[in-house]
């Protein structure tokens, strides 16, 4: 049986990701704000805001499997490359690895999704 070590700071900082709202100035504050993400996840999170702000007919959904729907990228960019204004952004290692952490992975997924609604 495989064993997985995570550390506790890793764990804090996951939960922070999705769950660390303040108060800045009277207005609320959503976690990226207060603590950002990842740069390489800020990266695609923002590739895929970029695409739906264009209006062009990106939704939540969609933007939601470009980011967390990694497993099933050629679809993916298959997709992407019929509708999309930008090119395709692949997923690096970098992503996939933490995204897919076997742990922290569910929690991670909820601070992409936080992350891109408030972004």
């Amino acid at each position: 049986m495989k064993e997985f070590k995570v550390e506790k700071d890793s764990v804090e900082e996951s939960y922070r990701w999705a769950y660390g709202w303040r108060v800045v100035d009277g207005k609320c504050s959503p976690p990226a704000m207060n603590f950002p993400l990842p740069d390489f996840v800020q990266a695609r999170i923002d590739w895929a805001s970029h695409e739906m702000q264009a209006g062009m007919g990106l939704t939540f959904q969609g933007a939601f499997r470009a980011l967390l729907d990694i497993d099933d990228e050629k679809s993916i960019r298959e997709d992407w490359e019929c509708w999309g204004l930008s090119e395709y952004m692949p997923v690096s290692d970098k992503y996939r690895e933490w995204l897919q952490d076997p742990i922290l992975h569910d929690i991670r997924r909820v601070a992409v999704m936080v992350g891109f609604i408030y972004a």
